[in-house]
C-alpha cells in the first residue's frame, strides 16, 4: 500500500479543503440572509410612502415594505381611482368625476353609476401613457323626479405591473364609493 504524503500532495488537499469550507459557509450565509434585496432596496429612503403590495395596499412604513420585499413579495407603484361627486347634482340622479395614478398605460378604468343598487350607466376612459386617468363629469337622471333613490358610484382599473422582479402584472384597483339620496327639491 503506498500513502501520499509528498508537500504538493499536502497543498493540493489543504486547498480543496478551503476551498470546500469556503463554499459551505458561502452558501449557509446566502441562506440565511435570503431574499430578495434588489427589491428590497425599493423600499429604502422613503420609496416605501409610494408603494403598496399585492393586495394594492400601502406599505405602513419601510420594515414593512422591506420585510414583504425580501421574502419577494410583489411591490407595486402605489396605484389610485378616486370618484368625486360634482357640485351641481341633478334633483333625480348623481353627477360625478373620477381620476387615478399608477395605473396600467392602455387599460381601460370602468367608472359605474348605479340606482337603487342596480348599473344604470357606465364609462370606460382609457388609462394615458403616464398612468393616468381623468373622467369628465358625467351623470344620470332621471325625470319625474322620484323622492328617495339612491345613487352610487365607484371606478375599478388596474395598477402598473410590479417593480419587483420578477415583473408581475398589475393588480385590481377599486376606487372609493360615493352616494347620494335624491331630493326633488
Amino acid at each position: 500500500m503506498h500513502i501520499l504524503t509528498g508537500p504538493k500532495t499536502g497543498l493540493a488537499i489543504a486547498l480543496l479543503a478551503t476551498v470546500v469550507t469556503y463554499l459551505l459557509l458561502v452558501d449557509g450565509a446566502h441562506a440565511a440572509v435570503g431574499g430578495n434585496a434588489a427589491n428590497a432596496k425599493l423600499c429604502q429612503k422613503g420609496g416605501w410612502s409610494k408603494l403598496m403590495d399585492s393586495s394594492a395596499q400601502q406599505f405602513a412604513g419601510e420594515d414593512a415594505c422591506v420585510s414583504d420585499a425580501a421574502h419577494d413579495g410583489a411591490i407595486y407603484a402605489f396605484a389610485t381611482l378616486h370618484v368625486e361627486r360634482c357640485a351641481d347634482q341633478p334633483y333625480d340622479g348623481l353627477c360625478v368625476s373620477a381620476s387615478g395614478s399608477g395605473l396600467e398605460p392602455g387599460s381601460v378604468v370602468t367608472t359605474t353609476l348605479y340606482k337603487n343598487g342596480s348599473a344604470v350607466r357606465e364609462d370606460f376612459p382609457i388609462v394615458q401613457g403616464d398612468g393616468t386617468v381623468s373622467l369628465s363629469p358625467f351623470a344620470h337622471f332621471e325625470i319625474p323626479c322620484i323622492a328617495g333613490n339612491e345613487y352610487s358610484a365607484r371606478a375599478t382599473g388596474t395598477s402598473a405591473e410590479s417593480l419587483t422582479s420578477p415583473t408581475l402584472p398589475g393588480i385590481p384597483i377599486t376606487s372609493n364609493t360615493v352616494e347620494r339620496i335624491s331630493a326633488c327639491s
